[in-house]
């Protein structure tokens, strides 16, 4: 039994976090546009009704199946200004990377992102798939329920930037579930950008974007804006237990969804129940260790002193298991969201996307003119001298953004979740589900989590875990459903494609008939 029914289609299917982002992309599928397509108008779509989570100012990333089997990534991550050192972060007091605030904001990939999945992939206009956005932000949408708490739980701190204030008209008190907002100037940066995506970074959105952080002593320019463009990387992958899995490769931090795998792939899971301490005691020491070698080895690939083949090697991945290979984990992880979406069409292409502002509202900055909220995903720079991820100017960050496909014969699925720092564990646990428990994806989506907070001896346990032992830690049992990630996943079996939702969030699954 589980508790959203799937969605079966034969011609295609979205599942987002949003219904009416959703019925947008299904809608493109219906009007002939492929997966790619379909994509361009959800992720706008989201952009505009769960601006907390994801936008313009954020970043974008998709792994994607092609018609004829191959496996691409888009990396649409934004790297720091040019300006912004750690000798003059230092000079205004800091001690580390700030977490919000006008110095926490690299320059938003997610725009020239999509721009770059389209210009491969796409077979409608462009302009045509930005028609939505634009509609749903100049008329007006009901509010999200994740929206409304998020903006309330937050607006002591929004209302302290003017750009903020205003977007979310926080002056006129909270919306609730269901109330009709629009964002105009938001609208209007889309109808630009449909004319032009470059006009995001060298026309009037990135005038306005620049002028109003160097309003509040930030170092962005106009250069760090034109210099960006996303880019197209190679796949990481390997073997679980028969399955291929597909991640995303260093900024991004899906290879420590690899690792986990990989650290667990010996345990014996059919004589551990699922909801036992037992399976989460496996799980999580694997994903200390890997949580490890992520915080020692990735991030911009530019400066990593070790590449992905190493890392995903044989060798080193028996280091890792016997301990001869180790390190610290990060002594805490900054709570962030963010939103993901999946597609699948009739023509033979596999969708996975996720997009971010990295924690809800991002730095807390909104750009006022076009209402464009701007990402905080800076603050996961460090000041340390010699470190993978240590601030430099034009430096990606060590990214949270990640997501999945895994393949079996002819059965495949597009798999993510929200997160951050988390995914990998979460990602783990529900790949974990599905290949050694032989759940159904809903179900798999559906069963109870756990989150360890590290830097301490605490696993959260979703409600439903049986009582236990858990080694060198103490657990707590949260509500069920909580926010812990909030998944789906689109699966293609032959003809037939299946869309998945999670009951912890808002969204449905939405196909063709």
């Amino acid at each position: 039994m589980y508790f959203r029914a799937p969605f079966y289609s034969t011609r295609g299917v979205v599942s987002s976090e949003s219904p009416l982002a959703s019925s947008v992309g299904a809608n493109v599928l219906r009007l002939g546009g492929n997966a790619v397509d379909a994509a361009v108008a959800t992720a706008f779509t989201l952009s505009v009704v769960l601006p907390h989570l994801s936008g313009l100012g954020g970043d974008f990333f998709a792994i994607l199946r092609d018609p004829n089997g191959n496996i691409h990534v888009i990396n649409g991550s934004g790297h720091s200004p040019k300006g912004l050192t750690v000798d003059y972060l230092r000079d205004l007091g800091f001690k580390s990377m700030p977490v919000h605030g006008v110095h926490s904001i690299t320059v938003p990939g997610m725009v020239d992102g999509l721009y770059g999945l389209w210009k491969a992939f796409g077979s409608m206009e462009w302009d045509k798939l930005l028609e939505p956005s634009i509609k749903i932000a100049s008329e007006g949408f009901p509010a999200h329920r994740g929206f409304c708490r998020a903006l309330r739980n937050l607006s002591i701190e929004l209302i302290k930037d003017y750009g903020s204030r205003v977007t979310y008209k926080l002056d006129e008190g909270f919306p609730n579930e269901g109330d009709i907002l629009s964002f105009k100037g938001l609208a209007e940066a889309l109808k630009l950008i449909a004319e032009d995506a470059r006009s995001f970074y060298e026309g009037d959105i990135a005038v306005k974007i620049v002028d109003y952080i160097r309003s509040l002593g930030g170092t962005m320019d106009l250069e760090d804006l034109k210099y960006y463009h996303s880019e197209f990387q190679k796949p990481i992958k390997v073997g679980y237990r028969g399955w291929q899995m597909y991640e995303m490769p260093p900024n991004s931090q899906g290879i420590t969804t690899l690792h986990i795998l990989k650290l667990i792939e010996y345990s014996n899971f059919m004589n551990i129940p699922i909801l036992s301490m037992e399976r989460v005691q496996s799980i999580l020491d694997a994903a200390i260790k890997a949580y490890a070698i992520r915080d020692m080895y990735v991030g911009d690939p530019r400066f990593m002193c070790k590449d992905v083949d190493e890392l995903l090697s044989e060798g080193f991945i028996e280091a890792m298991r016997s301990g001869i290979i180790g390190g610290s984990v990060s002594a805490s992880f900054m709570d962030a969201d963010t939103t993901y979406f999946a597609i699948a069409d009739d023509k033979g292409y596999l969708i996975s996307c996720i997009q971010s502002v990295f924690h809800n509202f991002g730095s807390y900055i909104t750009e006022p003119t076009y209402n464009i909220t701007l990402n905080s995903r800076g603050s996961s720079f460090t000041f340390l001298d010699g470190h993978v991820n240590r601030l430099e100017p034009r430096k990606k960050p060590l990214h949270t953004l990640s997501a999945v496909l895994l393949n079996y014969g002819s059965r495949w699925m597009a798999m993510g979740l929200s997160g951050g720092h988390f995914r990998p564990l979460l990602h783990a646990q529900i790949v974990n589900g599905i290949v050694d428990y032989g759940l159904n994806p809903q179900l798999a989506i559906e069963t109870p989590r756990f989150r360890w907070e590290p830097g301490s001896d605490i696993v959260d346990c979703e409600r439903g875990y049986g009582f236990g032992e858990l080694k060198g830690f103490k657990y707590r049992v949260v509500d069920y459903p909580s926010r812990m990630g909030v998944a789906a996943i689109v699966e293609v079996r032959d003809r037939l494609k299946i869309g998945y939702a999670d009951i912890r969030g808002d969204g449905l699954p939405i196909g063709l008939e």
